[in-house]
């Protein structure tokens, strides 16, 4: 028992090191082993936390991917990035829920669920994507949201003259912030989804915000809050959660293109068809077109775009290649809107997201 007590520092430490994601969570609760347990005990459950946050990665990652050959996913298809372990994630379900929108308004607002859901209702197909999602990722998901305009729940609450800035606070805490003159007059309070496969419409999950979250047209995932529980109009700007370490303050979505068929390392027929397929998003700007490249980028083809839901969502398109000769072939994939050619130039996602191609090498035989 002794042992056990002496752990429980270093299980506080693991809590604080899993807000680094799952493998600082692994990493803290490696060290709250005890330190009496043999090295073989040790060895057998590091194992199988091991195991275990493979699996919970795994499992997000294959969903994302799994689905992402489809116009529109369900929550169960969607990606989870929060600054939470899962275990701490708030759970509002059963819970009394108010909205307050307050600061610099002629008519503060204090609004239940059931207040939001009597007011008019807009359906909209927006596409989340993580500012952290690297070229080629899976943090990207498109789904028909329904809930409130918030542009028309400020119009009710009428922002006074010095109000220049947004606040929005989260049950967990989280703080962004937008400037009132570029909300977009497409942004929701989402408080259910559609489910494909069933046919209708559900409330949020709760890791997906329940029963309130922010939908921002043209912005990464950090500017659109889960949980939501307090608006503010302010004058002065407030800096986010994530902008307070480092992160993008606009977070405009950056144009994206991804090949999810074939998968890397196929093996392929020569002379024998492959339909080519993947998506491609740029926020607010409209995909005009998509070209693939079969040799490396030395050459580039126009893909066929399937019709979009609506001018939020991710575009899928798809290519027929006959493959001439055998070896190694790197397929290569670009968006294009206005303004051009997506940025081929390789960089990471922080601060601003990603920039690059995606790249996935077969094997011709």
């Amino acid at each position: 028992m002794h042992r056990l007590l002496w752990g429980w520092p270093y299980l506080l430490l693991a809590l604080y090191l899993a807000l680094a994601g799952p493998w600082g969570l692994l990493a803290g609760l490696w060290l709250f082993l005890p330190r009496g347990w043999s090295g073989e005990r040790r060895q057998v459950l590091g194992l199988g936390l091991l195991a275990l946050a493979a699996l919970l990665l795994g499992r997000r990652r294959e969903g994302a991917r799994k689905a992402s050959a489809s116009l529109l996913l369900g929550q169960g298809s969607l990606y989870q990035v929060s600054k939470n372990p899962p275990f701490l994630d708030p759970d509002l379900r059963g819970r009394p829920y108010r909205l307050e929108v307050a600061g610099l308004v002629d008519r503060p607002l204090v609004l239940s669920l059931q207040d939001l859901m009597a007011l008019p209702a807009r359906e909209l197909v927006h596409t989340l994507i993580c500012i952290s999602n690297p070229v080629g990722g899976d943090l990207v998901g498109c789904l028909r949201w329904k809930g409130v305009s918030l542009p028309a729940l400020l119009e009710r609450a009428g922002p006074k003259r010095e109000a220049r800035y947004l606040r929005f606070e989260a049950a967990d805490g989280y703080v962004e912030s937008l400037p009132l003159a570029e909300l977009p007059e497409d942004a929701l309070l989402a408080y259910a989804a559609f489910d494909p496969e069933r046919g209708g419409y559900e409330p949020l999950w709760p890791s997906h915000g329940y029963p309130v979250r922010l939908l921002l047209p043209g912005r990464y995932g950090m500017k659109q809050p889960k949980w939501l529980t307090r608006i503010r109009l302010e004058a002065e700007k407030t800096l986010g959660y994530w902008a307070e370490r480092g992160w993008s303050e606009e977070a405009r979505v950056r144009p994206m293109s991804r090949i999810d068929w074939p998968p890397p390392g196929a093996s392929l027929r020569v002379g024998e068809a492959l339909e080519v397929r993947g998506i491609a998003f740029a926020g607010e700007k409209p995909v005009l077109a998509v070209e693939v490249s079969v040799d490396g980028g030395k050459g580039w083809e126009r893909a066929e775009l399937l019709p979009a839901p609506g001018p939020y969502a991710w575009r899928l398109w798809r290519y027929l290649w006959r493959p001439e000769a055998p070896g190694r072939q790197a397929l290569l994939v670009r968006a294009w809107t206005r303004e051009g050619p997506q940025d081929p130039t390789p960089r990471d996602p922080l601060p601003d997201g990603a920039t690059g191609l995606h790249r996935v090498e077969v094997v011709v035989r």
